[in-house]
């Protein structure tokens, strides 16, 4: 991969340019974190953006990507390893990792399906482009003559997610314009009722839905009740995220590969393409 970073892309803050050294070697996971590792963080285990194989290693979306993009992002780093921290963990601040000396070290990247837009994280973080949107839809049968949200009126409704619950509460004039809204745990539950005619449609969101054997038998409305967007993050003011992008736009694109490399592991991981990844670089605009 060609690199052509901008002096803004390798910006970093001036703690975290502190924590790094020369003399970096080739891109791997460190078996032992010391000052020359970056350290990823996330908070749980949220399949397919990281979770544990049946072998007990972390695998997943966020974790093969992180595996492609890190020559890229490393700066002076000479590699990284995922460490799993408290959903109440100060990015850029409290210690993630602290060693048999008693040495901490701090983690300034976080992954693992971080939702943007949510809550008071966004205001003390920056973050990526958005790199997974997971649209809330609408599904009926593919004979069903509901045809838009205009036609939802009257109709016995499941829901699928607490995403969706969620988007359809936000949405309270098609949600009241429903007879009845049922709570379902899974896809294949509220699609099994949906084809015997017991729901006339189904809300959900598309990680759910994309991965069902039975897509050809159901149509989906157009437009879509609501997106939730998955983004890496970074402390607030720490310019990374601009070297994040420009690692995710040169693995896209074909001008530094031979093709795209970043599309495919969208699909492997999410069965369909999740992504609206659109950061252009300045310097090509």
């Amino acid at each position: 991969m060609k690199k052509f970073k901008s002096v803004m892309a390798l910006m970093l803050s001036a703690v975290f340019v502190a924590l790094c050294f020369a003399g970096c070697s080739s891109a791997e996971i460190a078996e032992e974190i010391t000052d020359e590792t970056l350290i990823v963080a996330y908070t749980e285990e949220k399949a397919p953006f990281i979770y544990k194989d049946k072998d007990g290693k972390l695998a997943g979306f966020d974790v093969e990507l992180m595996g492609k993009i890190f020559k890229d992002v490393k700066n002076d780093f000479k590699n990284y390893k995922f460490v799993q921290v408290d959903e109440n963990y100060r990015l850029g601040e409290d210690a993630a990792y602290t060693d048999e000396n008693g040495k901490n070290y701090i983690a300034y990247v976080m992954v693992g399906g971080v939702a943007k837009d949510s809550g008071s994280f966004n205001k003390s973080h920056t973050f990526t482009k958005n790199i997974i949107d997971n649209r809330i839809v609408t599904i009926t049968a593919k004979d069903s003559k509901i045809t838009s949200y205009a036609d939802l009126s009257g109709v016995k409704a499941g829901v699928v997610s607490e995403g969706a619950k969620a988007a359809l509460d936000k949405n309270a004039v098609i949600k009241n314009a429903m007879k009845s809204v049922k709570d379902y745990k899974t896809a294949k539950e509220a699609l099994e009722d949906l084809k015997s005619g017991k729901l006339d449609a189904v809300v959900i969101d598309e990680f759910n839905f994309n991965v069902t054997d039975e897509k050809g038998n159901f149509k989906v409305l157009d437009g879509e009740l609501d997106i939730v967007s998955y983004v890496y993050s970074f402390k607030k003011w720490d310019w990374y995220d601009e070297a994040f992008n420009k690692a995710i736009y040169e693995l896209k694109s074909p001008e530094y590969n031979d093709k795209d490399e970043f599309t495919p592991i969208v699909e492997k991981y999410f069965g369909y393409n999740a992504s609206s990844f659109d950061f252009v670089p300045s310097d090509t605009k």
